[in-house]
């Protein structure tokens, strides 16, 4: 951010500059022409100005790109935006299988994305997102995308050298481009002859400042406020489509940028950017004169951009521009996907940088289903404890206490599962499974709006599940207290068939559940896992360590005193619960 100094000196050398060159410009007319020196001065002078202020920022921020490096960004995220991509690109091709909503909320996507996301750009960060929701299938691809991000995990110059375009490209802006590349710009192009018109006055006031310069001059500064007039109602008019179009150009400038560099080993796409950057060149022209972007912009173009304002040079171009964008909106999609690519290839290496272990997953397809892993854990918790477990074509069942950590292992399930679809790694010492189309039912509500109960929404997220099954690619299925807006008798039978039904036809099924009946109802394809804690006197200890067998205990009770319960209430509890018999295989 510029601060208050830096915007004083920035505005007294172009006072310095305007003042220079009206007065060089003035005398060399009236007087002698030796006074256009001044002018020549004052030119010279934004250009020593820009170059210096150009260099000192490029310098800082490849500071910035250096020290940021396996860090997280702690920055505001507008998911309705970043999910844009993958919303565009799911109606374009109909992709074979994505996570859904429901899945990706349940699973704390969101929180995990945003720790992931090291991208310097907005097309890498809606690539990122659009990777995270698209599990492949295919061990080649998988394996192809795991090198690229490797290689810039194990290359940090190059990396860095690559993330300066993706930096000044930046995450500010480009959230209405998306709208251009499905729908193009419609824009009526009948002021495009007044403009020629007006872009001709200039020219002659100039011209009279050679015959009477009081007159010229005079005339000269109505023509200009007339031209600013109409440039600044263009500018509202067309205002959206104009920052598409700096946007576009600054992609371009971007991609140029990467190219440059010379990385073709790096960057598999690095000819089809060549290719594509060719096809833009009369684009690239067009728009590079719309485009006001320090960032970019060489002194000479500084100066034109100034001379643009006054003869209306920008609103004719827009014009002409509009038809080439049209023309090469699939072009430059292409253009967008693969800038998004590499920063988010780069994103992943600087977060896998962080952390203290991960591993290549191995993934297989055949008859069944498959999970094994060792010291397996959760992305987002500081110090977790890690799972080693093993489901050979068995489902699991988890039970535990309240808080005992049965939430915790399902998403980890869930979160590493589709890691290894995607970005191929896990974090785990070990990772061992079958290709799964990822599905829970975690923390469904009920919704005011939909008129849905607790009990309807559940069923209907767990339909969602049953309709998904095919008979070829297995299903994880992660549940959480399936079931648990309806009374016990029905919620133990329906959850009893559901649980059957979903395993038999084989598919993963990890569920966490308090109803301990539900450990001897399930047929013999389930196993049994549980969490346990330690009640004190005053207070419960957990170790989130998972054991096997059902959990023999429970907590809620303990919990009552815990947090100050009156004694009355949680002794009489406790009695009522060690004399209350229930009997399973009734329901």
């Amino acid at each position: 951010m510029v601060n208050d100094y830096e915007m004083l000196v920035e505005f007294l050398v172009e006072l310095m500059v305007v003042t220079a060159v009206i007065i060089g410009v003035a005398l060399g007319i009236q007087k002698h022409y030796m006074y256009f020196l001044i002018t020549l001065l004052g030119i010279l002078l934004m250009f020593a100005y820009q170059r210096i202020k150009r260099r000192t920022k490029e310098k800082k921020i490849r500071e910035i790109i250096k020290e940021q490096w396996g860090k997280s960004r702690d920055i505001k995220r507008d998911f309705s935006n970043i999910r844009g991509l993958f919303d565009f690109l799911s109606k374009k091709v109909k992709p074979h299988f994505t996570i859904d909503d429901i899945t990706w909320s349940d699973l704390d996507m969101d929180i995990v994305f945003s720790k992931v996301d090291h991208t310097m750009s907005y097309p890498g960060m809606q690539y990122l997102y659009h990777i995270l929701r698209n599990p492949f299938f295919e061990e080649s691809f998988l394996k192809r995308r795991s090198k690229a991000i490797d290689f810039f995990m194990k290359n940090r110059d190059i990396s860095n050298k690559l993330q300066f375009p993706l930096f000044m490209l930046g995450k500010e802006k480009g959230e209405s481009v998306l709208s251009y590349f499905e729908k193009g710009i419609d824009v009526e192009i009948k002021p495009l002859r007044v403009y020629r018109i007006l872009s001709c006055l200039p020219l002659a006031g100039i011209a009279l400042l050679f015959y009477d310069i009081g007159t010229g001059f005079a005339l000269l500064v109505v023509i200009v406020m007339i031209n600013l007039f109409f440039y600044n109602r263009n500018k509202r008019t067309i205002y959206k489509e104009i920052e598409n179009f700096k946007y576009i150009g600054d992609l371009i400038l971007c991609a140029e940028s990467i190219v440059k560099l010379g990385n073709k080993e790096i960057v598999p796409e690095h000819k089809d950017m060549e290719e594509v950057l060719k096809k833009l060149k009369a684009l690239k022209k067009n728009i590079l004169k719309l485009r006001y972007n320090e960032s970019y912009n060489s002194e000479i173009e500084i100066l034109i951009d100034y001379i643009n304002m006054v003869v209306l040079r920008e609103p004719i171009i827009f014009y002409k521009t509009v038809k080439l964008l049209n023309e090469y909106r699939e072009d430059l999609l292409k253009l967008y996907l693969i800038i998004g690519q590499i920063d988010s290839y780069i994103s992943v290496a600087s977060y896998k940088s962080s952390l203290k272990y991960y591993t290549v997953p191995v993934l297989q397809n055949g008859e069944g289903f498959y999970l094994s892993v060792k010291e397996i854990y959760h992305p987002l918790l500081q110090d977790p404890v890690p799972y080693t477990v093993e489901f050979n074509n068995k489902g699991v069942l988890i039970t535990g206490s309240n808080a005992s950590g049965k939430s915790t292992f399902l998403k980890t399930i869930g979160i590493n599962s589709i890691f290894a679809q995607t970005l191929y790694f896990t974090f785990a010492r070990e990772y061992n499974s079958s290709y799964f189309k990822v599905f829970s039912s975690i923390g469904t509500t009920d919704s005011i709006v939909d008129g849905d109960s607790y009990f309807m929404a559940e069923a209907k997220a767990l339909k969602r599940i049953i309709d998904s099954i095919d008979g070829y690619t297995p299903i994880l299925c992660i549940l959480d207290e399936i079931f648990r807006g309806t009374n016990t008798v029905e919620r133990i039978s329906a959850a009893q068939v559901v649980l059957d039904y979903i395993v038999n036809r084989n598919n993963c099924v990890i569920a966490a559940t308090h109803d301990l009946e539900l450990t001897e109802l399930v047929n013999e394809r389930y196993e049994n896992y549980h969490f346990r804690e330690t009640v004190g006197d005053n207070d419960i200890k957990f170790d989130y360590i998972l054991r096997q067998g059902p959990c023999v205990s429970s907590n809620a009770i303990a919990i009552l005193k815990y947090i100050g319960y009156p004694e009355d209430i949680y002794k009489l509890a406790r009695e009522k619960a060690e004399n209350y018999a229930y009997n399973p295989r009734a329901v």
